[in-house]
């Protein structure tokens, strides 16, 4: 178990395989009130840390399955999330719809891997916060940054007297922002990432990408990441400069690439992303709708 002391009783947990997906990262501040962020660092991680320490409060980072499934665990810990977040992490059958439409073949087929995988189940919540909330956990006071756009609920914590800030899933990983489920937005997630640069953090930690540390590291770190979102428009753009269905932009990949297995999942999540940034870029002038289905407006030289 890789355990980093960031500062005085704050620690980065490294989750199974570096908490790359089925994994996560986590915090543990261990303090009067000793809490940890997500419970997704896989089941060995967990039992150790349940061996070497006394967790009195689970805080989740938003409701998606890497980060909630080990909650039950924690039987003596009291367990919050975001109040836009905590219907999905109380009822997997939320956590679904957010997938879509529960009657959707899809939709069953995330159901049987989330039982598969994670052995998901409901969890309970027994506090909801909201932006702004402060943990007031001894001397560490954990802040919450609510920053919607991964999911609704999606928050990151501050610690201001630390600088340290736990991104959660604005992980800063290569692949770039995920916005695949219904209550993801496009809009919110630049906002969010603009809303944690501000922040000017010290030491970064996120959720499947590890610790960056230096104020300009984090910022180049985030701005490369930003930058994927306006990537993806441009090749949307490029691809459009010929009429397409919506079918035959999802089946180019702009987003994943390839599709990996099961295929029915990630071409869903590819679909979702890129309705959304078809809605983005109609709003903005630069796709138009067809008949057939979306062609971009050729601008005029002057």
């Amino acid at each position: 178990m890789k355990w980093t002391e960031l500062s005085d009783k704050v620690f980065f947990i490294e989750g199974e395989n570096h908490g790359r997906y089925p994994f996560s990262n986590s915090l543990f501040i261990d303090d009067e009130v000793k809490a940890l962020i997500d419970t997704g660092l896989g089941k060995k991680v967990i039992k150790r840390i349940l061996k070497q320490r006394r967790v009195d409060l689970i805080i989740n980072s938003h409701c998606h399955e890497d980060h909630t499934c080990c909650n039950y665990l924690f039987e003596n810990a009291k367990i919050c999330c975001h109040r836009f977040d905590a219907p999905a992490v109380r009822s997997v059958n939320e956590l679904l719809k957010r997938y879509g439409p529960l009657e959707h073949e899809v939709v069953e087929a995330i159901r049987v891997f989330l039982k598969e995988m994670f052995g998901l189940r409901n969890s309970r919540v027994d506090f909801e916060f909201e932006d702004g909330y402060v943990f007031d956990l001894g001397d560490v006071k954990l802040k919450v940054i609510h920053a919607p756009g991964h999911s609704i609920g999606h928050c990151c914590f501050f610690i201001p007297d630390a600088k340290i800030i736990f991104l959660s899933d604005i992980d800063l990983t290569s692949f770039g922002p995920w916005y695949g489920c219904l209550d993801s937005d496009v809009d919110q997630f630049i906002d969010s990432i603009n809303k944690v640069k501000k922040l000017r953090a010290e030491i970064a930690v996120t959720s499947h990408k590890g610790i960056i540390m230096g104020r300009d590291a984090i910022e180049t770190r985030l701005n490369e990441y930003l930058d994927k979102i306006f990537e993806r428009e441009r090749k949307v753009v490029d691809f459009l400069k010929d009429e397409h269905t919506i079918d035959e932009i999802v089946n180019k990949a702009i987003i994943y690439g390839r599709f990996r297995e099961p295929k029915l999942v990630f071409k869903h999540f590819e679909k979702i992303m890129i309705e959304k940034h078809l809605h983005r870029l109609i709003r903005n002038g630069l796709v138009l709708r067809t008949k057939r289905g979306f062609k971009s407006v050729m601008k005029t030289k002057v």
